[in-house]
């Protein structure tokens, strides 16, 4: 294992700070894929944002690289195993594979699809285990089968750090397994603001075939059953009929081809642009007035931190934290889920009320610089790492 840290005291606070590292801490991220997703975001926000000369990092996928592979640092490894149905008994083994090799001095796996590296870690007792859960999807945002509940307590008991990315998230994944909520800490999201405030508009609307004029409501999502983003094609058909407006769905997925069929079906396919898989999502935000989420279930979605730092009024479903993210009236509004429409009167209200739009908007972006940063999360993220190399 790597040589602990020098550690010192803050003459100002008394705080523990580390001073040096006599080589840096070696981490290896494991999850399902660096696919577009807020999970997959946040792994490589960390891989690419803690400083290079203290931790060395590395991440496995286990299914594929992902779409979104390619935006790591040149000098994070990606190890590639390529799961498959065939030999998926035999991954937590490729895992300590590459664990043997790597030999990090802490393995952090990533919800489900990190439990084969969390058997990995387990099998091989290399370093410090991490495990993080970030969301769930369909069939199980509401019950886990028992299962997949012992399992989680399995490795959420043999981990030295759990954590997940809510309150609502650590209640949730506690009451499933019962597991005691004092030992699964919080550690929220963030996003880069000056990666949103560099994001120039120049073009971008034009490239979209959208008007100057025109009111947009975005979202950026995954198109998965769990997102549900047939509820917001339908809110907004009915928004359609009173003015005119655009609906910018910034993503792709399975349900592509259903959402297009929906669409035009409620005559409002020539008013819905979808964009297929994007990487300028900071710029892309800069073509909306409105943002919107109809998600059943969320964790602590990027999506919608990206779209306060773009200082965009938010409508979205009352599900996750995003009760505790948004103050009714004040930098969003909340709806049930499914509730079509309760979503189409809120997305009109920002739609038509331009002063209410801006000062909901303003609202988001200053609660975002206050508590959910890239900056706040990174320092979250290197705490906890430097925590569990001191012990």
């Amino acid at each position: 294992m790597v040589a602990g840290p020098e550690l010192g005291v803050c003459a100002t606070c008394g705080a523990r700070k580390c001073l040096m590292l006599s080589q840096p801490i070696k981490i290896l991220h494991v999850l399902d894929s660096l696919n577009v997703g807020g999970m997959e975001r946040v792994v490589i926000n960390v891989a690419n944002g803690l400083d290079p000369v203290r931790f060395a990092q590395s991440v496995c996928c286990i299914s594929q690289r992902g779409a979104a592979a390619h935006t790591l640092r040149p000098e994070v490894k990606l190890y590639d195993l390529g799961k498959g149905d065939g030999r998926a008994w035999l991954m937590p083994l490729q895992v300590a594979r590459i664990i043997r090799t790597a030999k990090p001095d802490i393995v952090h796996t990533q919800s489900w699809a990190g439990v084969d590296g969390a058997l990995a870690q387990i099998l091989t007792q290399q370093g410090r285990l991490v495990h993080s859960e970030h969301g769930r999807n369909l069939p199980y945002i509401h019950h886990e089968p028992p299962k997949r509940k012992v399992a989680r307590r399995c490795i959420y008991q043999m981990a030295d750090a759990v954590f997940t990315v809510s309150q609502e998230m650590r209640q949730y994944f506690c009451r499933e397994t019962g597991f005691p909520v004092t030992r699964m800490r919080v550690i929220h999201n963030g996003v880069d603001i000056g990666q949103i405030e560099r994001a120039r508009a120049d073009g971008v609307r034009a490239e979209l075939g959208l008007a100057p004029e025109a009111r947009v409501i975005g979202t950026v999502a995954r198109f998965q059953e769990t997102k549900d983003l047939g509820t917001l094609v339908q809110a907004f058909a009915r928004l359609r009929q009173q003015g005119s407006a655009k609906l910018l769905l910034v993503g792709d997925g399975a349900e592509r081809a259903k959402l297009e069929r929906l669409a035009a079906e409620l005559s409002v396919a020539a008013d819905v642009i979808i964009t297929g898989i994007r990487h300028d999502v900071p710029r892309l935000l800069r073509a909306m007035d409105v943002f919107a989420l109809s998600s059943l279930s969320e964790g602590l979605p990027i999506s919608v931190l990206e779209a306060m730092a773009a200082s965009l009024p938010v409508v979205a479903t009352n599900v996750g934290m995003l009760p505790e993210l948004l103050q009714e009236g004040e930098d969003g509004f909340l709806v049930a889920p499914r509730a079509v429409e309760a979503m189409s009167q809120q997305l009109a209200r920002l739609v038509n009320d331009r002063e209410l739009a801006r000062r909901l908007g303003a609202a988001g972006r200053q609660k975002v610089e206050r508590e959910y940063s890239l900056a706040a999360m990174l320092q979250r993220y290197e705490e906890l790492y430097l925590s569990l190399i001191e012990k």
